[in-house]
């Protein structure tokens, strides 16, 4: 067996059950880097967290996942790209909640402060972009928590 990192033993060694998972195609394929072209299926029609999903949102998504266990994988095949339901929730949180307690917290307390209006919108827009500038600069460190694993689609 060949070596892994850390991390990725602990993906490797976690069960899979309760993953969000879709289906795509391999784009291409780097070490243990691939990239794949997810088409959003009629089975997001039936998830609970379909209106905040990125991938719900668009037709194609590419995602760039680790194949941990290994498979033989070749650029046209059909995989499964899982991501932990827990590790989700907290790209949900990261993406859409915090920004927006940001925005709201913020200009709430504009408001306390100051009767301009335009001025309360602008504080609360800015603080909001800040959280996203600094969100961006910390886009590797959270790529390295937030990890999606590509496995084989089973062959009918």
């Amino acid at each position: 067996m060949s070596w892994q990192p850390k991390w990725m033993k602990n993906l490797n060694a976690e069960k899979m059950e309760n993953n969000v998972k879709h289906e795509g195609i391999v784009q291409s394929i780097e070490g243990l880097n691939v990239t794949v072209k997810m088409t959003v299926n009629s089975a997001c029609s039936g998830c609970h967290a379909k209106s905040i999903c990125g991938a719900a949102d668009s037709r194609d998504k590419v995602v760039v996942a680790q194949n941990v266990n290994g498979a033989d994988l070749a650029v046209g095949d059909t995989v499964t790209v899982e991501m932990r339901q827990t590790l989700a929730m907290k790209a949900v949180v990261i993406c859409y909640l915090l920004p927006f307690i940001i925005l709201f917290a913020s200009f709430c307390l504009m408001y306390m402060v100051s009767s301009i209006e335009w001025l309360n919108v602008l504080v609360a827009l800015s603080l909001t972009a800040l959280y996203y500038i600094i969100l961006w600069f910390f886009r590797k460190k959270i790529e390295k928590k937030v990890t999606f694993v590509v496995t084989p689609s089973p062959q009918i």
